[in-house]
């Protein structure tokens, strides 16, 4: 919030909040990369692109065998037409595509950037479509010029033309949306946007879904997709093994939420034993957003029975401390606390993990 100063005329100035001026200075920061990212690459891309597309089209003629087009100027093509017509035209900024690639460009560095690999492939095939389409639209307009003469090759290029381009860059941005954004299967919900996975409320908090009314949630079929075919008969077992790992601890598993406390608590038993760096984000999420205190207590113990596991990174260095902090003020009396510094000796990890006894209320005897 803003405040006010009263200056000695009696005056007033506002001044604004450093909350405020917080939450600007990455907005500015973006709208400044974004701006870089035009300017920049309209100062080194738009030449070397305007000369590739005007060669593209003469050796794209040529392959189908129009021989009186050529591409030996740069940023031109010439059409030479069977009345001894010589048609220039000029492949501008306006014909290029550079303007589009640069605008997906700047939108997935500034916006879709939390995507990372998704947001790179998806800005990969919007930009691939973009030049196909652009392409055609420079060949058509060559052909038009070939066939009816320069003034049938100006009318297509400014009405034609532009519907095109705008065409284009719309299909390039909800391609490059499309591949980039996850599948409703992934973000388990439904073409409505509800969620589908039934959780308890603790675990209806944004980015984690909420809960759906009782009606029959439809069965979505698998769906053939590029990545698994990548990860199946393209790149090495190591290699997919290791990303899916990665992948695997960097995912919460929303199946936890809406089991029962004793189901919950069996599945972080589960868990756990794979290693704490394996499943590192669905127990931050449970010691997060989980509210039983049984279920909470199995991860405590469980995070705490594996002290020999190395530390491998934050999340696994937050458990620890987590179920460190969680065990301390509920330790049985007369037993030192846990000290997560030190080995455990085995036999110490094999007797079954101490539970306070609740107390209960005394009754009056009458």
């Amino acid at each position: 919030m803003a405040g006010t100063d009263v200056l000695p005329d009696g005056r007033h100035r506002h001044r604004q909040s450093r909350r405020s001026s917080r939450r600007l200075r990455p907005v500015l920061v973006d709208l400044l990369l974004a701006v870089a990212i035009c300017a920049v690459g309209y100062r080194y891309g738009a030449g070397f692109l305007q000369e590739h597309e005007a060669r593209w089209v003469a050796q794209v003629l040529g392959l189908l065998g129009v021989d009186s087009v050529s591409g030996s100027l740069p940023r031109h093509v010439l059409v030479f037409r069977p009345d001894g017509e010589v048609i220039l035209a000029e492949v501008t900024a306006s014909c290029s595509s550079i303007l589009s690639v640069l605008g997906l460009t700047a939108l997935t560095a500034v916006v879709l950037r939390s995507r990372r690999h998704h947001a790179v492939a998806g800005l990969v095939v919007a930009v691939a479509a973009l030049l196909a389409l652009n392409h055609l639209r420079l060949l058509a307009s060559t052909l038009a010029g070939l066939a009816w003469g320069t003034p049938a090759l100006v009318l297509f290029h400014d009405w034609v033309g532009t519907v095109w381009n705008l065409a284009a860059t719309l299909g390039g941005f909800l391609l490059m949306i499309c591949i980039t954004l996850p599948t409703a299967e992934r973000a388990e919900q439904d073409v409505a946007g509800r969620h589908t996975a039934r959780r308890p409320d603790s675990w209806a908090r944004p980015g984690l879904g909420y809960r759906l009314a009782d009606d029959p949630t439809p069965i979505v079929s698998r769906r053939w997709n590029l990545t698994g075919a990548l990860y199946r008969y393209v790149l090495p077992r190591r290699t997919a093994a290791w990303l899916a790992a990665r992948r695997e601890a960097d995912r919460i598993d929303y199946r936890i939420g809406h089991l029962l406390p004793a189901e919950r608590a069996e599945r972080v038993r589960a868990l756990v034993a794979d290693g704490l760096g394996v499943h590192s984000a669905s127990l931050i999420a449970v010691a997060t957003y989980d509210e039983d205190p049984y279920v909470l207590g199995v991860l405590a113990e469980a995070v705490a029975a594996r002290q020999w596991e190395p530390v491998t990174g934050p999340r696994v260095a937050a458990l620890r401390l987590w179920a460190r902090g969680w065990l301390l003020p509920r330790s049985v009396p007369g037993v030192p606390p846990m000290d997560d510094t030190l080995p455990v000796p085995r036999s110490a990890l094999s007797r079954p993990p101490v539970r306070p006894t609740p107390l209960l209320p005394i009754q009056d005897p009458r």
